[in-house]
């Protein structure tokens, strides 16, 4: 689990305390398929920190890592990243691939994906619809989740969230 912290500079309109340490990236090092699939399975796939290939029941899964960002309302802590895995298919896979080391990959148009990893909303984040727009290099892509989606999440990355919220989601995930 990956984790950057951060302190809010004001008072918690909520708790009316000072929130400190609050982690600003949480994400998963694996899509969750990658658990789901035997241990044979595993064996013949490639997982990097970028990029999982996962042979799954006769079929090659492709899987990009991105960032999912939340805008904060406290700017000592804004943004608040998922850093989340996307299941793509192969010809957007292939893209990926041919302009990864490209300096103008920011470029490349963004390409059509679903969420693949469970985060911790009441309703089911795996299987959303997203975006994946590849950045500079050295920027993992950036996730955007459909414009009309309801989704609490999707909500969350429109309007934003406070510093009280971000110390929430720290605190679900290190339970």
């Amino acid at each position: 689990m990956a984790r950057v912290t951060g302190d809010a500079l004001t008072l918690c309109g909520v708790c009316n305390r000072r929130h400190t340490n609050l982690t600003r990236l949480l994400g998963a090092s694996a899509p969750d398929a990658w658990l789901a699939v035997s241990e044979g399975e595993r064996l013949e796939a490639e997982l990097t920190p970028d990029v999982c290939i996962l042979p799954d029941n006769g079929v090659i899964r492709h899987f990009i890592r991105g960032h999912l960002q939340l805008p904060v309302d406290d700017p000592a802590i804004t943004p608040f990243v998922w850093s989340i895995w996307v299941e793509v298919d192969e010809e957007s896979m292939r893209l990926i691939a041919r302009h990864w080391s490209d300096p103008n990959r920011a470029a490349t148009r963004p390409l059509d994906g679903q969420l693949s990893n469970e985060l911790p909303y009441p309703e089911p984040t795996k299987g959303l619809a997203v975006e994946v727009h590849t950045r500079d290099m050295g920027q993992a892509p950036l996730i955007m989740l459909a414009r009309g989606s309801r989704h609490a999440l999707a909500v969350e990355q429109r309007e934003g969230i406070t510093a009280h919220r971000v110390a929430e989601l720290g605190e679900l995930l290190q339970r």
